[in-house]
């Protein structure tokens, strides 16, 4: 029959639908009843008892009905929906009322579903049901101020239940174009319950969407009197201040409210978050670590706090929480174990790492793992086992094939084997043409094998590919300052680098390097110095000690390179200058 066929998917439900959760109902509420079921079992559902009109299935009702689901069943949907309706019109019964708002619907005619929904209401003005979807489908065409009178009699009705209807109002109305008009709507109905925290946070809400932030802060500080520490308007306060881009006014923000609340675990979450994207990690820990005391066994909160301690290089605790991570039973194990492995490389424990890098199963993690055990394996003069193992990942992908090839000629090249570096990054340019990655990084080994046209041209066709890529221009124009006396097209190269990038400290290290082997000396020093306040690298810190040498403050070149070197000792760039310039 067509009551079966009736699921009522329509565009309509995504109307009624979250003013049904809003009000707790259940979703039959707008689904069509079974076939079997009897006028009578929707009248039990539908109407209140005294509401139903003296009714009798004469034979013309009786064949207006049966061709209406005759047409349903036939997918005739307009024949079925203005019959219908032109029962429920005649008959002024409530179930009939109800049917041909279920067609409607089914039919995706909002127009016809209005008309039957406000019958079905008007012949039952005490069903919950017949109000619900009328309000929802009155929602759903804009007219919000019909739909008043009918939200303000169901939160009049709610009794204990108004602040849930409060704070779920937002599902209703959040895809209304016009935010004002919601805003004036969500003002009228709150206005009788200024008690009521949810109230001024639904207010809240509505007025950041319709851009009157200084009156959502008002009516939060109005749901804070009400309850105080109520970590939800907490939370969009701080969201306010979030779309204010001043970061330093939400820690502030954040850290007042714990002072005041220090149980706030949520907002303690959002606090921890940001101070962890403001790159303050240890107070980030501190708080994680707060949050992990007040629930215990958290994976998560574990997690959170082991990377920080990596981030911190306290790589005892770090493994301490990771460990947890695992006990606690993490949803992701195989992410701990991973970290766990990198833990132990850090300690250059190349057998623990390999241990816990062996244990990460297939997944997200199983390729980066194994790259790992490689690379360690290289270190132990274990190159072709490393090789090997390489070899044998699964790489089906342009870009995993790309990755795989890169690792492949880094393991050679660490191992200064930079012809058979090149040689696999140029056979890898025959698997994945113009790989942008692998110009790269042959242009690289090239400039180890002292071979600068080829440097050249692979850094070129790289321009010419991506004429963005500020990272050739700026490797380019190092090359040939460095290697070559082609100054002036090496500035210019750098300062196209240095356009695309222009807070980017390598780039300056590059054009300041220029400078240097222009003889421009007090601009060089000048550029080496913005670049290392913004990144005390190693190789910057070379270059500038070069040019104070060669400005001939030598004593003030020793001590700078020293202190770095002591900072740096492994780095040979640093190592090579202090030589040279203490002897």
């Amino acid at each position: 029959m067509f009551f079966q066929k009736l699921k009522f998917l329509s565009l309509r439900l995504s109307v009624i639908m979250p003013l049904a959760i809003m009000c707790g109902i259940e979703a039959h509420t707008v689904q069509a009843a079974d076939s079997d079921t009897s006028m009578e079992q929707i009248a039990e559902e539908s109407a209140t008892p005294g509401t139903l009109p003296p009714q009798e299935l004469s034979s013309k009702v009786f064949y207006q009905m049966m061709l209406a689901e005759v047409a349903g069943q036939r997918n005739r949907l307009s024949l079925a929906v203005n019959t219908y309706l032109e029962l429920a019109r005649s008959t002024k019964d409530p179930r009939v009322s109800q049917r041909a708002t279920e067609v409607a619907l089914f039919a995706q005619n909002p127009k016809a579903a209005l008309e039957a929904s406000k019958l079905w209401s008007d012949q039952d003005p005490e069903s919950d049901r017949a109000r619900q979807t009328l309000t929802g489908l009155l929602v759903g065409e804009g007219k919000l101020s019909e739909a008043r009178p009918l939200l303000e009699k169901m939160f009049s009705k709610a009794g204990m239940q108004v602040g849930s209807l409060f704070m779920n109002l937002h599902s209703l109305l959040g895809r209304q174009p016009d935010k004002t008009a919601v805003l004036d709507l969500v003002s009228a109905l709150a206005k009788p319950y200024a008690n009521v925290p949810e109230a001024h946070y639904a207010l809240a809400l509505a007025a950041i969407e319709a851009n009157k932030n200084d009156l959502a802060k008002m009516a939060l500080q109005q749901a804070e009197k009400n309850r105080p520490g109520w970590e939800s308007a907490a939370l969009l306060q701080a969201q306010i201040l979030q779309a204010g881009k001043n970061p330093q006014a939400l820690l502030l923000f954040y850290r007042g409210f714990l002072e005041k609340y220090p149980q706030s675990q949520d907002v303690r979450l959002m606090y921890a978050r940001l101070l962890v994207d403001e790159k303050a990690y240890d107070s980030a820990r501190e708080q994680f670590e707060k949050l992990l005391k007040n629930a215990p066994g958290n994976p998560e909160m574990s997690l959170a706090v082991g990377l920080l301690s990596m981030e911190l290089k306290d790589l005892a605790t770090a493994e301490i929480h990771m460990k947890n991570v695992l006990a606690f039973g993490y949803r992701e194990p195989d992410t701990a174990r991973y970290y766990l492995g990198q833990i132990r490389e850090d300690q250059k424990d190349w057998k623990g790492a390999i241990d816990w890098y062996s244990k990460v199963e297939k997944g997200e993690q199983y390729v980066p793992a194994r790259m790992r055990i490689a690379a360690m394996l290289a270190k132990q003069n274990r190159l072709k086992e490393a090789r090997e193992m390489l070899h044998g990942l699964p790489a089906e992908t342009p870009q995993q094939k790309t990755l795989l090839i890169q690792v492949d000629a880094q393991l050679l090249n660490d191992s200064k084997e930079y012809q058979a570096a090149y040689d696999v990054l140029t056979k890898g340019l025959e698997i994945v043409p113009d790989s942008i990655d692998l110009l790269y990084d042959r242009a690289m080994v090239a400039d180890k094998l002292n071979r600068i046209h080829l440097l050249e041209a692979d850094l070129r066709k790289i321009i010419a590919l991506k004429p963005d890529h500020a990272h050739a221009y700026n490797a380019l124009g190092y090359s040939l300052a460095d290697r070559t006396d082609r100054y002036s097209e090496a500035y210019d190269l750098i300062q196209k680098a240095l356009a695309l990038l222009p807070d980017d400290p390598f780039i300056m290290d590059s054009l300041g390097w220029v400078q240097y082997r222009m003889n421009k000396l007090q601009e060089s020093e000048k550029t080496l110095r913005k670049a290392f306040s913004r990144q005390p690298d190693p190789e910057i810190a070379a270059h500038l000690g070069e040019v104070i040498w060669k400005e001939g403050r030598e004593e003030e070149a020793i001590k700078f390179l020293r202190v770095n070197f002591d900072a740096h000792p492994d780095n040979q760039v640093l190592k090579d200058a202090v030589g040279l310039f203490h002897h």
